[in-house]
């Protein structure tokens, strides 16, 4: 795949949110990914050949190449929630596998406070002290914000806020350097491109549908939304229809 756009094989990062039985009451009950569809779902992407990475790994092999033309894919969590630390971590743990989990810093050991106020489903987010856990095995703790606000829409005061803040507090506590920060809602604009940038971040994840390739800007890194059939047949189409996004776009 992705052999017009790329000769170094196709480099994808997979986002998922929730891990567990989809809640049909949810006003995104598509997010939710229940835990054997998760395994299957990257056990039949390394069973194709495809080689599992960090984030970091994903984005150098997509954007430099290296000695061959392998395939290779991401996975990275948005928001922080209890799921992913009870679920999908022991699943990945068992592989050797890691993941990027981004965080809403201010909601650790709280609630998704974003979703409950349009109306959502109530669900536990992982506490400070699980994601230091997670960052001392191996895992990369990222910046999902302090709220999770539309960045766009945000003064400079409370931009500054969001981006900087959450980066210091968040490496304060897993006592590790935060270096990526994926945008909530996938919302940013050029001021806030800038602000991630001056903040020190080394990356910034967006919602984008794409694939990664030489001249992919490290502050808008494309993603493919896996929902609850995210396995088999319905993952690969997905990764096709990033494969043809990115081939559009250049």
């Amino acid at each position: 795949m992705n052999r017009e756009v790329t000769s170094f094989g196709t480099s994808v990062v997979l986002l998922y949110h929730r891990i567990g039985p989809m809640k049909l009451s949810s006003h995104v009950a598509g997010q939710y990914v229940c835990p054997r569809v998760f395994a299957w779902g990257i056990d039949g992407l390394r069973q194709g050949k495809w080689q599992a990475t960090s984030l970091d790994a994903c984005i150098k092999y997509g954007t430099e190449g290296g000695e061959n033309s392998e395939d290779h894919f991401a996975i990275t969590f948005d928001d922080g929630y209890l799921s992913v630390y009870e679920h999908a971590c022991p699943i990945l743990k068992d592989r050797d596998m890691t993941a990027t989990v981004y965080v809403v810093v201010d909601t650790l050991g709280g609630i998704n406070l974003w979703d409950k106020r349009a109306g959502d489903k109530e669900e536990k987010m992982m506490s400070a002290d699980q994601a230091r856990e997670l960052a001392e095995s191996g895992f990369e703790i990222g910046s999902h914000t302090l709220t999770h606000p539309r960045l766009a829409n945000l003064n400079d005061d409370e931009l500054i806020r969001e981006i900087v803040d959450s980066k210091q507090k968040l490496e304060d506590i897993i006592q590790q350097d935060v270096t990526s920060l994926s945008y909530p809602y996938g919302n940013f604009d050029g001021r806030v491109l800038n602000a991630a940038a001056a903040a020190g971040y080394k990356n910034a994840v967006s919602t984008k549908l794409g694939t990664i390739i030489e001249g992919t800007s490290m502050f808008e890194i494309p993603r493919i939304n896996v929902r609850w059939n995210g396995f088999g047949w319905h993952l690969r189409r997905k990764i096709r229809r990033a494969t043809r996004a990115t081939e559009i776009q250049t």
